[in-house]
Parts: C-alpha cells; structure tokens; sequence
C-alpha cells in the first residue's frame, strides 16, 4: 500500500513540477510580447521624430548646408528604420519559439487532449474571417503586418537617401523607366533585403541573439501530436 502511494504520489508531483514550468513558460511568453510592444513604441517614436526633423530641414527657408543636414537626418533615419525592421523580424522569431514550447507542453508533456490544448486549438476557424466585409474580422497576421510595415519604412528612408545623393542621375538611360520614385523605392527594398542576408549570414555579430547555449529541441510544426502523456 505505502508502495501504491508512493507510485501515484510520485506521478502526481512530477505533474504538478511540469505544470509549474508549463505556467513558467506561458509567463515568459507573455513578459516577451509585453517587452517588445514596449520597445517598439520607442522605435515608431523615434522614426516619427526623425521624419519630423527631415520635414523641417527640407522647408526651413534659410538654412546653410541644407544638403549635408538632409543627408545626415536621412541616413540617422536610416538606421532608425533598419533597427525597427529587424527588431520586428527578432520579435516573430522569438515569438514563434515560444508557441511551439507552449504547443509541446500541452501535446507531448502534459498530454492534454485536443479540445482541452489552450494554445493548440481554434475556437472557429471560419467565425469572422470575412475579408469583403469592412466591419468584419479576417484571418491577417498582425507580427507579419508588423514586419511589412517595419520594412516599408526602412525602405523609405533608403529611397529618400538615394534621391538626396542623386546617385541615379549618374546612371545612363535611368530616365527611360518613367517615374523617379520607383526605382529608388526598388533599388532601397532589394539592398534592405540584401543586407539582412549578409547580416543572417553573419553570425555572431553584435546584433546576433546568441542561441548556442540554448538546447534545441528540433520541434517540427507541421509534425502531427503523438497524442501521448509521458506520465501517465
């Protein structure tokens, strides 16, 4: 009998200890996602006012070396724009890592059925996704828009730049693609997004979250639960 209890005793705290983690890691989640909106109003903030001085420079009427001011607040909001770009695509990184933590254990530690999975289930897929109705919900994800948006101003700021240092203008036959805007607002997207590669490819620089120590669980989203308490 004092074996039976020691049995069932034992099972019982190893499930308790596991939900405490489970709530630890839910707390985590939380302080994560409650930290980056803090800091990504510090980031909009930023560029607001950095757009705001530019707006300044380019209608004051008398001003001395206009253009080395447009081109010093320009690139400053350069790298205010790339910095948020960036901070947004570390956010969805790290935010998706901790939703397939959460999503682990609730399927494979604690065993949770499928209906009772707080962050594996949908209540209905179908309910408010209506993407005519302009009073209606849709299926968009808000980290994506996010990164989208975060990436549209960066590239901004970088086709403000080029059109400042008429860079183009040394190019043969640019004229002959039409608008002035375009290609700026081209040429800016495709170097933003080339040096985030070379960026990615840099790792451990000083911008690199230094994930070596962290175990990996090598956790595949599309894989399909086992469905199994490990303690039961």
């Amino acid at each position: 009998m004092d074996f039976i209890n020691m049995l069932f005793g034992s099972k019982e705290t190893a499930k308790t200890e596991l939900f405490e983690k489970y709530k630890l890691l839910v707390a985590a989640r939380n302080f994560h996602y409650e930290n980056f909106n803090k800091w990504l109003t510090y980031f909009y903030v930023a560029n607001a006012a950095i757009f705001l001085g530019y707006i300044q420079i380019i209608t004051a009427k008398e001003l001395e070396s206009r253009q080395n001011y447009q081109f010093a607040i320009l690139a400053l909001g350069l790298i205010a724009g790339t910095l948020l770009y960036w901070s947004s695509k570390g956010y969805y990184y790290w935010n998706i890592n901790y939703i397939l933590l959460v999503n682990h254990y609730e399927k494979e530690l604690l065993g949770w059925k499928k209906g009772e999975r707080i962050y594996s289930m949908f209540a209905n897929k179908t309910e408010q996704n209506n993407f005519i109705s302009p009073v209606s919900g849709a299926n968009f994800s808000t980290s994506k828009i996010a990164i989208l948006f975060s990436f549209i101003i960066a590239t901004s700021w970088g086709a403000l730049i080029i059109n400042c240092t008429e860079i183009l203008s040394k190019i043969p036959c640019i004229n002959q693609f039409g608008s002035v805007l375009i290609i700026p607002i081209l040429l800016s997207g495709l170097l933003m997004i080339g040096i985030t590669w070379l960026f990615g490819l840099a790792k451990g620089h000083i911008l690199w979250s230094n994930t070596n120590p962290l175990y990996d669980l090598g956790i595949d989203q599309k894989k399909p639960s086992s469905d199994k308490n490990i303690l039961s």
